[in-house]
């Protein structure tokens, strides 16, 4: 574009555009703030400068962009029909995609609701879960435990399930039914306790809320397994198990949100499987549509679902929920991911993400922790790594980093929500060679913070 051209097109962001996740006009001084064009891990922005995307709509795109079998299956359906039919009735894409879903989770899983995005699957999950109760005769059963630190979508009832307080606080007061435990943050453990001394005490914390509230007023647990916008956290290996047995015994529907971490991101199909248990409800977004465009789902066990019929029918559903060649878009990306082994190569990025992101810390005196779960990883900055202190000005901390990065041709997101944490979501199609050129950047932007903030 020419200079004229990028002045009016800034000018008219400014002007006209209402930037989303509390930015302001003042964003589109910035570069990469508005993007022309994009394919396979680079982007391109109005001025013409390219460069690695780390972040990938928070892994939405996990083949990354415009990925030409994805592209070719989803024009072929928009040529057919590109909006949704009439009367909200399903194209075959949509068929086939949830019966492709139902292959690949464990366990009774099988039935498929589709939304537009995460927020939609959450919300839809619960209302699931309260209307269940109601069939079965425990109506009583209407609360909904959500954990901090998790985040579920933008609507007040997923807002209420999350535990992002600054998201929250604007909207105050959220719906009433919502408690929230603690989240398993080793490294910043709420109880100051070392895993695995601890005894997993955050899993038994479900317990102690559910008693606490009364079991009969209980409806579903919902969160995420690994956190992703909330810093990349994994949970012990047994967390999810003790989750799972509590559910079980206090009947409580267990609602997995997988909306970032679904679709091969940990090395399996879902989280869910890595830790070898069986939700009662999957949440899915961002790659259930290859991150193409605003498509997620609701996947429930068969002998939940199976109850919503006749005067018990489910009334819900989204206008645009399930659009044809977005779920073509799944469908294609699903079988590059099958006919390429793209699982394994998720667990071999990973292993190669956590030995260079373990390097780095080792050789730098700001990197608290590194934490890794397949192609999702997050490095945390610290102004004293032994007492574990934040810096003081965490803005300014991410500001350089994302100059670094910027310099060395890669974008770095780093989040000041939690401290100062660099988040990455990697395609599972990254190669070496463009894991390099991110290592790389993130090794220059650390020892620049080294440099200047110690």
């Amino acid at each position: 574009m020419q200079t004229s051209e990028i002045a009016r097109m800034v000018s008219t962001a400014k002007e006209y555009y209402w930037p989303t996740f509390a930015r302001d006009a003042s964003f589109f001084d910035l570069p990469t703030s508005i993007i022309t064009s994009a394919e396979g891990l680079f982007v391109v922005d109005i001025h013409g400068n390219r460069y690695l995307d780390t972040i990938f709509g928070s892994g939405a795109m996990y083949l990354g962009y415009n990925h030409p079998e994805v592209m070719e299956a989803m024009l072929g359906q928009m040529k057919r029909v590109a909006s949704q039919c009439t009367f909200f009735v399903p194209t075959p894409p949509a068929i086939l995609l949830a019966e492709k879903i139902a292959s690949l989770t464990p366990g009774s899983l099988k039935y498929t609701i589709f939304g537009s995005n995460g927020t939609d699957a959450n919300e839809t999950a619960i209302k699931i879960a309260r209307q269940y109760w109601k069939i079965k005769g425990q109506g009583t059963k209407y609360k909904v435990i959500g954990r901090k630190r998790n985040y579920h979508g933008m609507g007040l009832g997923t807002l209420s399930a999350s535990g992002h307080m600054f998201r929250r606080a604007p909207f105050e007061p959220l719906m009433p039914g919502f408690i929230l435990i603690n989240s398993p943050i080793c490294y910043r453990c709420p109880y100051d306790l070392t895993y695995p001394e601890c005894g997993v005490l955050c899993a038994q914390e479900l317990r102690r809320a559910i008693e606490f509230e009364h079991p009969s007023t209980v409806a579903c647990y919902i969160g995420e397994q690994t956190i992703g916008g909330g810093g990349v956290v994994p949970p012990p290996p047994e967390y999810m198990k003790i989750i799972r047995d509590i559910c079980d015994e206090y009947d409580v529907l267990l609602i997995a949100d997988e909306v970032i971490t679904g679709f091969g991101k940990t090395g399996f199909w879902f989280e869910c499987q890595k830790y070898g248990i069986v939700p009662d409800i999957i949440t899915m977004g961002k790659g259930i549509g290859a991150g193409y465009g605003p498509l997620s789902g609701t996947h429930v066990k068969s002998e939940i679902a199976e109850l919503f019929k006749g005067k018990d029918a489910f009334q819900h559903g989204y206008t645009f929920g399930g659009l044809g060649y977005l779920a073509a878009a799944g469908l294609a990306a699903i079988e590059y991911v099958e006919r390429h082994n793209l699982l394994a190569r998720a667990t071999e990025l990973g292993t190669k993400i956590r030995q260079e992101l373990e390097a780095i810390k080792e050789g730098s005196a700001v990197v608290g922790d590194v934490r890794v779960n397949g192609v999702m990883a997050a490095v945390e900055l610290v102004k004293d790594k032994a007492t574990k202190a934040e810096f003081p000005d965490r803005a300014a901390v991410a500001r350089l980093v994302a100059d670094v990065g910027l310099k060395n041709g890669v974008l770095l997101n780093c989040l000041t929500w939690y401290g100062d944490i660099i988040l990455l979501f990697l395609p599972l199609n990254t190669s070496d060679e463009e894991l390099g050129m991110v290592f790389h950047a993130l090794a220059q932007a650390v020892a620049e913070v080294e440099r200047r903030f110690l």
